[in-house]
């Protein structure tokens, strides 16, 4: 039964990929966009000065498993267009780390924080992190941490409906 759970979860990400890439954005106000289904990754922001919003999420469907496979890919995408005014744009980007940014709504342009993915106890995973500052929201993904046993990198990132998308992988 929890593998069918796992298969309906993984189905409702993969249609809102679908739906994320293929729904004309530049149609729509940016402010009136929605997100649906809601991302199934959401952290809270530590605000340290301004008004920032109260959560941030992104969708996160693994690909592969480690059990089964030498390789596990995960799709990330952040749902950077609910705080967002404008299109994410690639900042950064190296083997194991990658930032974009996006100019946020002005009820956001004064907001100074943070949303970190907690500490995992697992190497095999990535830290995600949300950072607010100078009128803008940078969304990273960073595999710098991960275990030295294994190898892990981006292997792909671009811009799907305005939005940040990250494919990583670990090699065993």
């Amino acid at each position: 039964m929890n593998n069918w759970a796992n298969y309906a979860n993984k189905l409702q990400i993969i249609s809102v990929l679908l739906l994320i890439a293929t729904t004309p954005v530049q149609a729509q106000s940016i402010t009136e966009v929605q997100s649906t289904p809601q991302p199934n990754k959401v952290f809270a922001v530590q605000r340290k000065g301004g008004n920032c919003p109260q959560t941030v999420g992104f969708w996160a469907i693994s690909l592969g498993y480690r059990n089964i496979a030498a390789q596990s890919e995960t799709l990330v995408i952040a749902d950077t267009l609910a705080i967002a005014s404008g299109s994410a744009k690639l900042v950064s980007s190296r083997t194991r780390f990658v930032e974009y940014q996006a100019p946020v709504q002005k009820a956001y342009a004064s907001c100074v924080g943070m949303a970190i993915s907690p500490k995992n106890t697992s190497e095999l995973d990535a830290s995600y992190k949300f950072r607010f500052q100078n009128g803008k929201v940078y969304f990273s993904v960073d595999l710098t941490n991960t275990s030295e046993g294994f190898g892990a990198g981006v292997i792909e990132h671009k811009i799907i409906g305005l939005r940040p998308y990250v494919l990583w992988q670990f090699i065993d």
